[in-house]
């Protein structure tokens, strides 16, 4: 016959049973959402990286479209911002300034924005308020669930 010391033993051994089995639910939930946020993240990156690898492919400035023209002056550089061109026809870096897209994707919609300005030479995390030789692209991307990645590229004339 079983005595209470076995009853006790039993229950005490299902009582660390529940509890480890508890803990490896949570140890599982946890992962499944890391594993989707990383997804998430992964997604909203590769979007920035997309505009900031189209960007560059573009000429730095609306005096460079074509042809080559030597800037000699700041002052020969254009205000930024697009010269009447629409995506997908931009033709230079800044024309993607104020430039906002939404995609949607199998993780969800994620609303792009982007915006470019002239940086200080002397210190390329400060924005100037003259035109440089320097613009720094920033691309924001926001996805439905309220997340946002940051992409940022630093372009020079040169």
């Amino acid at each position: 016959m079983v005595d209470t010391s076995d009853f006790i033993l039993l229950v005490a051994a299902l009582f660390i049973f529940a509890i480890m089995q508890i803990n490896f639910s949570g140890s599982l939930i946890r992962s499944t959402q890391n594993q989707v946020d990383t997804e998430l993240n992964y997604t909203a990156l590769a979007l920035a990286q997309d505009i900031a690898d189209e960007s560059r492919l573009k000429a730095f400035d609306e005096v460079r479209v074509g042809y080559y023209v030597p800037v000699t002056s700041t002052s020969d550089l254009s205000t930024l911002g697009t010269d009447s061109e629409v995506y997908p026809n931009f033709d230079d870096f800044d024309d993607f300034h104020n430039y906002t897209r939404v995609d949607s994707t199998r993780n969800g919609v994620y609303t792009s924005t982007v915006t470019v300005d002239y940086m200080d030479p002397t210190n390329l995390r400060q924005v100037s308020v003259n035109k440089t030789y320097y613009k720094r692209m920033m691309v924001k991307v926001a996805s439905e669930m309220g997340d946002t990645v940051a992409v940022s590229y630093i372009r020079r004339y040169y």
